[in-house]
């Protein structure tokens, strides 16, 4: 019976936090909106300090919540009009796919598409396709 009733409460703790921890495609449009305000520590706070961003297959581009915070901080001062829209959105589990429309980077629009992968609450790892 103690056994039982150890379960349970360990299960239902489990469950609990799980439950608290925000979905993959509510922390995935969070980042995107503080993207697009320029917000970069609502920015970053998205993203787990292990943060690994490749251009897609596998060529990683930026690994580290610091350069992830250099890197688009300086983006975000070279291109104060930068601005991303969503075109689809597909979510899987603990993944987000977004295919993005970006613009304010001068006179041209650029189109890729963004694969978020989600651990912990927090966005771990990215692939962008262009």
């Amino acid at each position: 019976m103690k056994f039982l009733l150890f379960y349970l409460l360990l299960f239902g703790a489990a469950r609990n936090a799980q439950s608290q921890q925000e979905a993959p495609e509510k922390l995935v449009q969070r980042q995107l909106e503080a993207y697009n305000a320029q917000n970069l520590s609502a920015f970053v706070a998205t993203y787990s300090d292990s943060i690994e961003i490749y251009r897609f297959p596998n060529r990683l581009n930026l690994k580290g919540k610091a350069n992830l915070e250099k890197s688009y901080g300086e983006l975000f001062k070279k291109y104060p009009q930068n601005y991303a829209t969503i075109l689809g959105r597909i979510v899987q589990g603990n993944t987000v796919i977004d295919q993005e429309k970006v613009s304010g980077r001068g006179d041209s629009e650029t189109r890729a598409t963004a694969i978020y992968e989600v651990q912990n609450g927090l966005i771990r790892r990215v692939w962008f396709v262009y």
